[in-house]
Order: structure tokens, then sequence, then C-alpha cells
């Protein structure tokens, strides 16, 4: 390759011998002057051309640098649209415009096929949402072109159409469904679309899935179904109003009956069969009115006594004895038996909860009398264990029975601003009432139990706590009977004592500290020696008396009280009764005396010839060893003088 300096001396060369030629040629072929011209003008052709051609390269470097500048231009706008960095750097001085030029433009060219991709994505998801939210009906989501979004921003707009395709695959079944819907209700309505809107809602496939079109669909289906539930409903209620008038008939037409009840469907054909059915029936009716308004009267009084109403209540209703039958009597009576079931159902569990505290409370009033009853503790501890533990389940379910009763009445209360009425009282106060009226019946039977304070002298003390009741003298016969329990003591005289039955062990096996039972044992021993029935004879001594076992204690007053038996009206137990053995043995020896001898001892309230033992009654009635047996009076003392 040449060197420059060389060519630029060439042409310089080149130039002189063409300027040589040109001035031989013009001064052979001019006058000097001319020559002179024409080496000016070629002067000037030689100054024009090398301006034009530094003209030219000027413009020529200024397009390259003003292409370079647009280069970096480009490259900075790509890389504020692609969020990417690129490094261009600057020019070297020893690198011409032009390759600097296109060195620029290659290194950008990876960017604009990024831009135009981006761009094209872009426009093609933009396109998709307006073809979305055009049939949706749904405003567009802007996606921005400057700067190009973030791959985070273009990953929430595909969702944004994922979501809008799935609206509107929602919508087309739902749109599918109302439409299947709409024409199956106007097909049992018998109905035809009236418009042209409505065929083309009903039947168009390109039809938009705008809410409103939805919201459309939507009422057209409300209002059908409507339709169809009414014509339901009045399918329904005719069909009741025909058999109830078929129940009240005397004769009806089998061809009729096999007609309604063929006619299964809610339909508009089923409405016109069962319609004029009970258009029949009704003409019938009216025929025979008395018949049907009798008929309501019993049910009437039938729901009267499921509704507990009082016979002033049932008077209000006076058309129940009007005797002109019409038409309008005829109605009022249907109304008043509708009222009544409506009534009943509303209120159908405080009836059931009603009935139920009722039979607990009258289970209750069972109980209490068992508990009351005079021989309750006769073999009956295991009863009287179950008793008491269904009396207090029974008290448990009572409690909480009224209080559900309770919370259903006040309920009422507040809806029907009445109170609610059982056989023409309030249901509350009647209940409290009972409650009332239990209460004042107990305290009457505890003041009916309670002893009565009688004076039998002005110098008669009452008994002290502890001490022992007076005892007959031994001289009169039937002594083993005697009475030997200990005086009541003030809270046994308290008449308002609470009952209780947990001393019933204590009978059967009396404590060593409480009991006299050794008082009793030694008085009785005595007692036999001194009628001759002791164990000075020969003969095997005798067992113990059964009546050691039937001494009772002041433990057991309480239950005295209970049966009625107080300590003024106190009766001595029964009397001795001795084995069938030992009877044998002194019949013959003891003679029964023809008169028995009653002392009053006048420091007891009542006399035991007056009131007879109720112990000694059981054994007259059974006796406990073998047969009755009279024993024989005893010998008559001679520690008591004779009365004069």
């Amino acid at each position: 390759m040449a060197d420059p300096t060389s060519i630029k001396g060439e042409i310089l060369e080149m130039t002189g011998e063409h300027v040589e030629q040109l001035h031989s040629m013009w001064s052979l072929m001019f006058e000097p002057k001319t020559c002179k011209d024409y080496l000016h003008k070629l002067k000037a052709h030689a100054d024009n051309f090398y301006t034009d051609l530094l003209t030219e390269s000027r413009e020529k470097q200024e397009a390259i640098l003003d292409d370079i500048a647009a280069l970096g231009a480009e490259a900075s706008d790509l890389t504020r649209l692609l969020h990417e960095t690129v490094d261009i750097g600057e020019r070297p001085d020893d690198v011409p415009l032009i390759i600097w030029q296109l060195k620029l433009d290659e290194s950008i060219e990876h960017l604009r096929e990024e831009l135009s991709k981006r761009r094209a994505e872009i426009g093609e998801l933009l396109i998709q949402q307006d073809e979305l939210c055009e049939e949706l009906g749904a405003l567009p989501l802007p996606l921005l072109a400057d700067p190009l979004p973030l791959p985070d921003e273009m990953d929430g707009f595909r969702d944004h159409l994922d979501f809008l395709r799935s609206q509107r695959a929602e919508r087309q079944t739902e749109l599918d469904q109302l439409r299947k819907a709409i024409k199956h209700d106007m097909k049992m309505l018998e109905l035809m679309p009236q418009t042209d809107a409505e065929h083309r809602l009903l039947n168009d496939l390109s039809h938009n899935l705008t809410p409103e079109t939805l919201e459309r669909l939507r009422q057209m289906r409300n209002s059908y179904a409507e339709q169809i539930q009414e014509l339901r409903s009045e399918i329904q209620d005719m069909r009741e109003k025909i058999y109830s008038l078929w129940d009240r008939l005397q004769e009806t037409d089998e061809s009729a009956v096999r007609r309604v009840r063929e006619c299964t469907e809610n339909t508009q054909r089923t409405y016109a069969i069962l319609h004029s059915e009970l258009q029949c029936c009704q003409a019938l009716r009216s025929q025979n009115l008395k018949t049907f308004i009798e008929q309501l009267r019993l049910e009437i009084s039938k729901w009267w006594d499921l509704t507990l109403k009082s016979q002033q209540e049932r008077n209000r209703f006076y058309n129940f004895y009007n005797k002109y039958y019409s038409e309008d009597l005829l109605e009022l009576h249907e109304l008043a038996l509708e009222d009544l079931k409506s009534f009943y159902t509303c209120n159908k569990e405080i009836f059931d909860l009603y009935e139920s505290r009722a039979e607990l409370w009258s289970r209750k009033q069972a109980l209490e009398a068992k508990a009351n009853a005079p021989n309750r503790f006769n073999n009956r501890g295991a009863q009287l264990l179950k008793e008491e533990k269904e009396r207090k389940a029974i008290n448990s379910k009572l409690a909480k029975t009224e209080q559900k009763i309770t919370e259903l009445v006040h309920a009422y209360e507040v809806q029907s601003h009445g109170p609610f009425l059982v056989y023409g009282e309030n249901i509350l106060e009647l209940m409290a009432g009972a409650w009332e009226n239990y209460r004042q019946a107990k305290q009457s039977s505890v003041r009916k139990k309670a002893p009565p304070t009688t004076k039998t002298g002005g110098s008669s003390k009452p008994p002290t706590a502890g001490s022992t009741a007076p005892r007959t003298p031994p001289t009169l016969k039937n002594m083993s009977s005697m009475s030997l329990r200990k005086t009541p003591t003030i809270q046994l005289l308290t008449p308002t004592m609470t009952k209780s039955t947990e001393n019933l062990h204590k009978r059967l096996d009396p404590s060593a500290a409480k009991s006299p039972l050794k008082k009793v044992r030694f008085l009785d021993d005595t007692l036999r020696r001194s009628w001759g029935l002791g164990t000075r004879s020969n003969e095997r001594p005798r067992t113990k008396s059964p009546s050691d076992s039937e001494y009772i204690t002041d433990e057991t007053t309480e239950n005295d009280r209970e049966a009625g038996i107080s300590y003024d009206e106190f009766v001595p137990t029964s009397r001795l009764v001795l084995p069938v053995s030992v009877t044998q043995r002194r019949r013959d020896r003891v003679a029964v005396p023809p008169i028995r001898h009653v002392l009053v001892n006048h420091n007891s309230v009542a006399s035991a010839a007056n009131t007879p033992p109720k112990q000694a009654v059981n054994q007259e009635e059974k006796p406990r060893f073998g047969h009755q047996w009279k024993p024989p009076s005893p010998r008559k003392s001679r520690m008591w003088p004779k009365p004069r």
C-alpha cells in the first residue's frame, strides 16, 4: 500500500505537469493576456474543486458524527426501555469515525431485537385483553410501552389475562345454566319468548358475557322460578283442598280421582286439571254445607284440646254455635281451623314441654304421697333409695323443663306482645301457682303432724330433754309392753323440724351410748321373775324375748311424728309375746283372768287402753310364732296397794 505522502507528491507533480502543458498550449494559441486569464480561471477551477471536495468531506464527517451520536442516544434509550445496561465508552484517537460508527451499531443490535420482541409481546397481550374486556364488559388494565414493563409486571398482566379467561369460562357456564333453567321453566309454564331481545338473550351463541347480560338472565330466572313456585304452591293447595273435600264428600268420581292422582308434575296442565276438579268439589260442597261445617267443628274441637283452650276462649268463636249454614260461615270455620293449626305448629315445643312438665309434676306428687304414707318403712329399704333417686331426677328435669318453657314463653311474649295462655291463664303464673299450692300444702301437712300443746293440770311441767317418761306400775297386765322411751328432746318438740329417714339404721342397730336396751332387758327379766316366768325352775333358760328387738329409742320419735304419733298421744308398744314352746308349757299353769286391769298414768298424756298399739293390732292380724297366743296376766304385786 502506497504511502499517503508519496501520493500527495504525485498529485502535486501531476498537477504541475498538467498546468505546464496547459500553459504551453495556451501560450502557443493565445496572447499572453489571454493565457494569463486562462491561468486565473484554472486557478479558480482548482480552488472550487478543492473547496467542493473539502465541503463534501466535512459534510460526510458531520454525518458520521451525527450517526455516532444517534447510536449513543439509541443505546441509552434501549438501556432505559429494556432496563439493561450497555457500556459504549469513548472513541479512541486512532479509530476512524466510520469504524466507530459501525462498531456502535453492532453493539446495540441485540438491544433492538429485544425491544422489538418485547413490544410485539406487549401488543399481543393488549389485543387479548381488549377482546376479553369487550366480551366480559370489563375495564382494560394499562400496560405502558415507555418504559417497558418489568418482568414482574408482565407476569402480573399475564395473570390478569388468565383471570379474565377463567371469568369468561365461569360466565359462559352460568349463561348456559341460566338459559337451560329458563327454558325448562318456560316449558313447564307453557310460555314462549315474547320479544326479539328475549329470543337473542336465550339463543344467541355470540352474545357478550357482560354483567348486564347475566343480570337480565338472573332476573328472568328468578321471575320464572317464582312463577313455578307459585304454581307449585297453588297446585299443592288445590290438591290438599281436593283431598279434604273428597274425605268429606260421601261419593267421588273414580275417573276424576284417577285423573288427579296421575297428575304428579307441577305444570300448567296439572294446574288446569286440579282447578277444574276443585271447582266441581266446591260446587258439591255448597250443596252439603251443614255436613262440612259439622266436620270442621269436630276438627276445631280437637285442635282446641291440643292448644289447651279454655271454655271462655272457645266461646269467643261464637260462629261455632251458629245454626245458619252458609258459605261465609264455612269460610270462617276454615279460617279458625287454619289459625289453630298455625298456632299449634308455631308453639309446638311449648306444648310438648308443658305436657312433659305435667307428667313430671304428677310423678312428683305420687312420690310425695308415697313418702308421707304411714307404712313407708316396712321392708322398703331398696325402694326408698330408688324413690329418692327418682325424686332427685324429677326435680332436676322439672327445673330444666320449666326454665326452657320460661325462655320460650318470653320469646313468644316479645313477638306477639301478649301472654301465652293455657286454659285461659298465663302459663308462667299457672306454674308459679302450682308451686305456691305445693308449698302451702306441705306447710299445712307439717302443722297437722306437729304435736299439740295441751296441759292436764296446773302443776304439770313440760318434759325436759333427756328425761325418762313416767311408766305404768308393774302390777298391771301386759307390763312387758310398757314404755321405756326417753322424753322427746327439744329438737323433736319443734313442729317445723325437717323430716328425715336417715335414722332407720339406728332403729335396727341402736348405739350403746344412747339406747336403753340394757335397762329394758334388766326390767324385762325382773318382771318375768315377778310373774313366775323367770329361770328359777329347773327348766331350760328361756331365749331372749322377741319384744327386745321391738324396743325403740328416742331417735325414732321423728319417724313417729311423720306417722302422726306425738308425745301427747303416746301409746306403749306391743305387749309381750312369748315363744310357742314356753306358751304350751305354761298354758296349764297360768290362768288368764277374765277382767283386764287398766291403770292410767296421770303423768302420761294418752291412755294405753283408749289407743291400742299399732304393733299389737298387727300381731292380731298375723301371729309371729305359729298361732295367735294371748299371754296371761301378771301376778299382782304387793308393792302396789289395792284400790279402794
